[in-house]
């Protein structure tokens, strides 16, 4: 008797998997591309300057503080996208209120790929009698 074989991955799953991967890898990038700024710039309160060799030094040190938060705060989505989707659904709704509406478009595309449940995020064993 021979094992079955399980069934061919549909193209939905081929896709989600690339898609993860791509994520990782571009994850994986992010990570050296900093560490590779804070190697050439030699310390860290000169990578800002290092990013922005044509803004006076003074300029960037006043815009560095909140390009940081806004980073961090990615940093966070990033990593666990579902657990601020309520988050970035409110922000999203007050940038199309604002009138930037390519910014809503682009938090919207975000929302539709990386804050879509799976099934079995919201699966419970209520679901199954």
């Amino acid at each position: 008797m021979t094992t079955p074989q399980p069934p061919a991955p549909t193209t939905a799953d081929v896709d989600q998997a690339l898609a993860e991967r791509a994520a990782d890898s571009g994850q994986y990038l992010a990570g050296l591309i900093s560490t590779g700024m804070l190697h050439v710039a030699g310390r860290p309160e000169k990578v800002p300057t290092l990013l922005f060799p044509d803004i006076p030094a003074e300029m960037v040190d006043r815009i560095w503080p909140t390009a940081l938060a806004v980073g961090y705060w990615l940093g966070k989505v990033v990593e666990k996208p579902r657990l601020d989707a309520d988050g970035v659904r409110r922000l999203k709704a007050a940038l199309a209120e604002a009138g930037y509406e390519a910014m809503a478009g682009q938090a919207a595309r975000s929302l539709a790929t990386a804050h879509t449940p799976h099934p079995a995020d919201t699966d419970t064993p209520q679901d199954h009698p």
